[in-house]
């Protein structure tokens, strides 16, 4: 049944869109540079000098958390209008960008002491310290 409703819409749709786009945004930092902070040594002023200036930044209980974004993708996104009355129509959005963002996180003691370095999806990295909150990692 769900088959035949999605494939009705499809062809009943009176708008239908695809795109493909190539997106670009801020630069990954460089792996040398990523590579120099050390857990439990690197200060803020060092970790700021090899990296530039982060994207956000935010407290977390017993320091704070950095952190930079990159997005360097392929986006394919579709659109697909169906009309349900003459008021009223029904539409759908997707898109991908979220799930290939990616991101550096580092968090810091009230010293200014680098105490960890995670990189990878930006959104599961924000998961990632969502959990480890109100604490940091000893």
């Amino acid at each position: 049944m769900l088959p035949g409703l999605i494939l009705g819409v499809l062809l009943g749709a009176s708008c239908i869109s695809v795109v493909w786009e190539r997106d670009r945004w801020h630069r990954p930092p460089e792996p040398a540079a990523v590579e120099t902070l050390r857990e439990g040594e690197s200060e803020l002023s060092a970790c700021l000098e090899a990296l530039g200036a982060p994207l956000h930044v935010w407290q977390v209980a017993g320091g704070y958390a950095l952190s930079w974004a990159w997005y360097d993708a392929e986006e394919l996104s579709y659109r697909i209008e169906a009309p349900l009355t003459h008021a009223f129509s029904a539409s759908l959005d997707y898109s991908t960008i979220d799930r290939e963002t990616h991101g550096l996180l580092l968090l810091f003691d009230e010293d200014d002491r680098l105490v960890l370095v995670r990189e990878g999806f930006l959104r599961d990295l924000m998961a990632e310290d969502d959990a480890r909150s109100p604490a940091l990692p000893l």
